[in-house]
């Protein structure tokens, strides 16, 4: 699904092609050599149902559970504002090779014109617990930075 996104990306992430990963948009950071790559993606899914962001986020940890050794909510919260409510939440991961890792995600409502036409965007970012809270600052201003573009000759 395509979606007209302006964001901006933080100094010293990389754009990189998705491929087959189902994100719309994937940026990586530089790593040493033996080191897990940190990384911003950004997916979108349509959700015409009423399913709340908690739900959503819960899905989310489900979906990671399947893939990963272990997995732990740390924290989640409302962000975000009525016309546009988002989730924050902080997972710890480990993966099978025994790699701990932190996971940021922001789901974040986009409201349609009917309730059949709702997006929800995941921005999410993950890196290795030290990297991550050099990383955060910087995931905090991509995420601040992300909007929907109105269509051209659209009142806005």
């Amino acid at each position: 699904m395509t979606l007209p996104l302006d964001f901006v990306i933080p100094d010293g992430w990389t754009a990189v092609d998705p491929g087959g990963s189902g994100a719309v948009f994937v940026a990586v950071h530089d790593a040493a050599p033996g080191e897990f790559v940190p990384n911003i993606t950004v997916s979108v899914q349509q959700r015409p149902d009423d399913t709340t962001l908690d739900a959503i986020a819960d899905e989310a940890v489900e979906r990671l559970s399947r893939t990963l050794a272990g997995i732990e909510l740390l924290s989640r919260r409302d962000v975000g504002d009525p016309a546009a409510p988002a989730v924050t939440q902080l997972l710890r991961l480990r993966t099978g090779e025994g790699t701990e890792l932190i996971q940021t995600q922001v789901h974040l409502t986009v409201p349609g014109a009917t309730p059949v036409e709702r997006l929800v965007l995941e921005l999410v970012c993950t890196a290795a617990p030290a990297t991550a809270r050099r990383l955060a600052p910087g995931f905090q201003r991509f995420v601040a930075s992300v909007h929907v573009r109105q269509h051209e000759g659209k009142q806005q």
